[in-house]
């Protein structure tokens, strides 16, 4: 029965599917599933066809760690594995992808604990400069030599292995599954070699999409910049990330080893970001350091995908070191002409690496910034505005002469000049004078003085970007008094230039207001 059976349902449900057929109803279906992985011009044909196909995806979708990143949904999963023995001088290479495509996961392991001297190098698409060459472990967010630890944030998770065996097959204190979940888009190639002065065996695997040829792909690359101070200077702002051109601040990593035990360690006023001196100055400024990180009182070990603390090791009150992580998925930095972001700093170790994302190639515009400064203070006149305005003709007198000496004086006093250097047009007061504590002092003013050049007699705009207080002379001549004391402000002045050197000097004061005593200028010149 069977037998005659099957030829009867076969011929059935064939002329069956034929009436659908030439109903409609299979006009949507899609096509036969392939056994083996398509060529480029078969994932070509699919992005041609994929309205008439009922694609269910749309062209592209956002990253989970970098929101921001509008990836491409058509593509073919990859993984490349490789089998990794260092030789001392001589580079390994982990992967050498050819594009368009981006890398979505990178694991590592290694059969060494010490990997000190271990260092990874990532090139994309054949820059000149390898947008990543750094220690491997602080690329992964293990920072000032600590001692390996759990990291469970959106873009870096590590697993150290702290299983306790007599298995001679797993080595002693086995080092972790060091893991990078941030995507590195690439349009031609992706180059991962690491470095090693000694013999190192590990392996690794990394999943990357490859895309079409032809691929609409995000022009941003991925970048990683470390920095790294055994001691930081009060002087100076501990740099975190320094560039320009056109990109976004996707998440850092900062540590410290505390080495001043005077006081708390988290009484260094937090963070300064400085955004667009060339074009659209603007700021963000932190409360403390565990502010800016989301914690409070200090900090204690809790993770989650943006922001966490990883280690901590808590001697007592004022002998504290610690790592902490901030990812800016929900809310990216984003820049388009420079960035400057940095922490006030004490004389601790810190050191700091930074991801982000970049158009290659992109600089900062070219804009009539004075380069040289000069500081004069600290006036405790900066909290009462009538204090602040009174007439000071002897200093206005003295700042305004072509040339100056070492000092200067107002009344019995002698000032020195502090000599300060802009960086893409802003002026740092906060560490004019060293001071402790590291927050920057309110209520006080300085003098900055700069000279002014111009080729001819001409009418120009002065652009000049503060917070609170101003007062602007050129040449001996008050120009403009200004209140930006609801918070950081951009103000346009129009100036007369006198063929030559021109002294201009601005008086500027530090209140507590909405952006948090950062005590920072931008001046500019238009024609």
């Amino acid at each position: 029965m069977t037998t005659h059976k099957q030829p009867l349902l076969l011929l059935c449900g064939l002329i069956l599917c034929s009436v659908l057929n030439s109903m409609g109803l299979f006009s949507q279906a899609q096509p036969p599933i392939e056994t083996t992985a398509p060529s480029r011009s078969r994932l070509d044909s699919h992005d041609a066809d994929a309205a008439s196909l009922g694609d269910p995806f749309p062209r592209t979708y956002a990253d989970p760690a970098v929101p921001l990143l509008q990836l491409p949904t058509r593509f073919r999963s990859r993984r490349t594995t490789a089998n990794i023995t260092t030789n001392p001088g001589k580079s390994f290479e982990v992967l050498n992808a050819k594009g368009p495509g981006c890398l979505r996961h990178l694991w590592f392991v290694f059969g060494e604990q010490d990997i000190e001297d271990l260092e990874i190098e990532i090139t994309v698409d054949g820059a000149p400069q390898p947008q990543v060459r750094m220690p491997f472990r602080s690329f992964f967010g293990v920072l000032l030599g600590f001692n390996d630890y759990h990291v469970a944030s959106s873009g870096i998770a590590n697993f150290p292995n702290f299983t306790v065996t007599s298995d001679p097959l797993i080595p002693p204190k086995a080092p972790p599954g060091w893991n990078l979940h941030l995507p590195i888009p690439f349009s031609t190639s992706c180059l991962i070699r690491l470095h090693c002065n000694s013999t190192k065996n590990g392996a690794a695997m990394i999943d990357w999409q490859e895309y079409r040829a032809n691929v609409d792909l995000t022009p941003l690359r991925f970048h990683a910049q470390r920095n790294i101070s055994l001691p930081a200077s009060t002087a100076r702002p501990f740099p975190i990330l320094e560039t320009e051109g056109v990109g976004f601040l996707a998440g850092y990593f900062m540590g410290w080893r505390q080495k001043d035990h005077g006081d708390m360690v988290f009484h260094n006023s937090g963070t300064r970001i400085l955004i667009d001196g060339e074009t659209d100055p603007h700021v963000i400024c932190g409360c403390n350091v565990e502010d800016d990180f989301g914690f409070s009182w200090g900090f204690n070990q809790y993770q989650t995908q943006w922001m966490g603390c990883p280690y901590r090791d808590n001697r007592g009150r004022n002998d504290q070191d610690g790592v902490f992580y901030r990812f800016f998925g929900p809310d990216p930095i984003m820049f388009r002409s420079s960035l400057l972001f940095t922490s006030n700093a004490r004389p601790d170790d810190y050191e700091a690496v930074s991801y982000f994302y970049r158009v290659p190639e992109s600089k900062a515009a070219i804009v009539n910034s004075p380069a040289e400064w000069i500081a004069v203070g600290l006036f405790g006149d900066g909290a009462s505005s009538d204090a602040f305005k009174l007439p000071a003709d002897e200093l206005i007198q003295q700042l305004s002469q072509p040339t100056l000496g070492d000092t200067i004086k107002a009344g019995s006093t002698v000032y020195p000049l502090h000599r300060l250097k802009s960086d893409h047009g802003w002026v740092r007061l906060e560490h004019a004078i060293q001071h402790r504590p590291a927050y920057p002092p309110t209520d006080h003013s300085y003098y900055v003085r700069t000279v002014l050049h111009s080729d001819t007699d001409r009418k120009a705009t002065l652009r000049l970007a503060f917070d609170d207080w101003a007062i602007v002379w050129l040449n001996g001549s008050p120009v403009a008094t200004l209140d930006h004391s609801a918070g950081f402000e951009t103000a346009t002045i129009p100036v007369t230039l006198r063929k030559g050197e021109n002294p201009l000097v601005i008086k500027s004061n530090n209140r507590q207001n909405s952006d948090r005593l950062i005590w920072v200028l931008n001046c500019r010149v238009d024609n």
